[in-house]
């Protein structure tokens, strides 16, 4: 008897448990996209082969709430062309009346101050500049009396990562299209019933650059040299083994106009500095850049004098408050040896070089571009600060870009070197192989010197 009623209660709990975990049919009627902060442009539209997003749905929330996507209904495909249409739906339901569910999935790229300013997330102040575009990916489920039984919405923040790209960074797109819907469609598949509704979370994808006519010609397909820089050396592989670059931080030795007396150090210069215009309302300083290649036991030194506009960022037209006082006043040392010299421009239009916003690449393959419809006019190139010298018998300049960070090295009008990095370099194409390691060494050392950077 026992045995009987054991059974019978394993029959019943048998029976709830199918029932708990019946599969009902879902069909997903529309996918619909829309960028506030490019409204114009194409990267968003959601492509014409929808079959990952629609994997997506299946493998995540649909199956986590036992819903089974009636794969016999197509999704319509909406890039919608005004913001009032966002959160809009031609609901009709003529070719799946019967199925119990109907599912929606919207894409939306807005601007984060409305985020912010509508306190949906917690953003620390100092992350705040790095947020370029919010994505809301929302998922919405309603039943056969169009009432709604899910609705939620995901934020995501795609995050720009680098590669082995060069070039000019894109603000927007953040990313290549390809990328961006990857990782639209990453977003998608992270919805659960149980997730919180406005859940902020971040993507990383490849940074996507504008096409240019300077370095993208001649990067493209070349082999990147990597360049380490995580301990106190900068260090790459060359034919002649491994190479370590060292930059000592600059010595700043401020120039006393007042002072006019002979022990004043910089006597000499206080005429060449009050030719300048507005001198009194600047600072003006000796500046000593020590720099150090070890394999070749060389110490160098570069000898300058700059002006410190003060004013800089109450005016907001200088890229860099530090100007080098003109003319070849700057000296080149070795140990203690004068063996060459310079002079810096500040500001320097191209000549003939641009970038083009509206077409994109990934920085390293030049087959793989995409116009985005957009219709910006085409910039300009302006290095801002151009070196120009001598280094023992060869003649040098070194064209500085802070926009996208490259450092582009000529040999007597010949481009050696591209080199990329901010403060240190990161990576670098050798153009024109420079058989003299010393001088090679040397304008790597100069280029990404303290003295040149962009101050904080």
């Amino acid at each position: 008897m026992k045995s009987i009623i054991l059974f019978f209660l394993f029959v019943i709990g048998l029976f709830y448990q199918q029932k708990s975990t019946a599969q009902s049919m879902v069909a997903v009627e529309q996918i619909q996209s829309y960028s506030l902060m490019m409204p114009t442009s194409n990267y968003w539209h959601i492509p014409s082969n929808v079959n990952g997003i629609l994997e997506a749905l299946d493998t995540g929330l649909l199956a986590d709430l036992h819903l089974v996507r009636d794969k016999n209904i197509k999704p319509v495909i909406n890039n919608i062309t005004k913001q009032s249409q966002m959160g809009k739906f031609a609901v009709n339901w003529n070719k799946s009346a019967q199925i119990p569910f109907h599912a929606y999935l919207e894409w939306y790229e807005i601007n984060p101050e409305f985020v912010y300013l509508n306190k949906l997330i917690k953003i620390s102040e100092s992350k705040k500049d790095s947020i370029v575009s919010i994505w809301f990916i929302t998922v919405s489920i309603f039943n056969q009396k169009q009432e709604a039984v899910f609705k939620k919405t995901l934020l995501m923040n795609l995050v720009p990562q680098a590669t082995m790209g060069i070039g000019f960074p894109m603000d927007l797109p953040s990313s290549t299209p390809n990328a961006i819907m990857q990782a639209l469609q990453k977003g998608t598949s992270l919805f659960t019933p149980e997730m919180d509704d406005l859940l902020f979370v971040e993507a990383k994808v490849p940074t996507a650059y504008a096409t240019d006519n300077y370095w993208m010609p001649i990067v493209q397909n070349k082999t990147r040299i990597p360049i380490d820089t995580n301990k106190q050396f900068s260090s790459f592989v060359s034919s002649a083994g491994v190479q370590l670059l060292r930059t000592p931080s600059a010595i700043m030795n401020k120039i006393n106009l007042k002072d006019k007396s002979s022990k004043n150090p910089f006597i000499d210069m206080i005429p060449i500095i009050k030719k300048r215009s507005n001198y009194f309302d600047n600072e003006y300083y000796e500046v000593i850049q020590p720099l150090r290649d070890v394999n070749n036991n060389k110490d160098y030194s570069l000898l300058s004098y700059i002006e410190f506009n003060t004013h800089a960022n109450e005016t907001g037209n200088l890229l860099s408050p530090i100007i080098f006082l003109p003319d070849s006043m700057h000296t080149i040392y070795s140990d203690r040896d004068s063996i060459g010299y310079f002079s810096v421009e500040e500001n320097v239009k191209e000549k003939d070089k641009f970038f083009n916003p509206n077409e994109i690449w990934n920085g390293y393959d030049s087959a793989k571009k995409f116009n985005i419809g957009t219709l910006f006019e085409k910039k300009a190139i302006i290095s801002a600060k151009v070196i120009q010298g001598h280094f023992k018998k060869q003649v040098f300049s070194i064209h500085i870009n802070y926009a996208n960070d490259i450092k582009t090295i000529y040999i007597n009008d010949q481009i050696g070197i591209i080199a990329l990095g901010k403060n240190k370099p990161y990576q670098m194409v050798e153009v024109t192989p420079i058989e003299d390691l010393e001088l090679k060494n040397f304008l790597l050392l100069m280029a990404f010197s303290e003295i040149f950077q962009l101050p904080i």
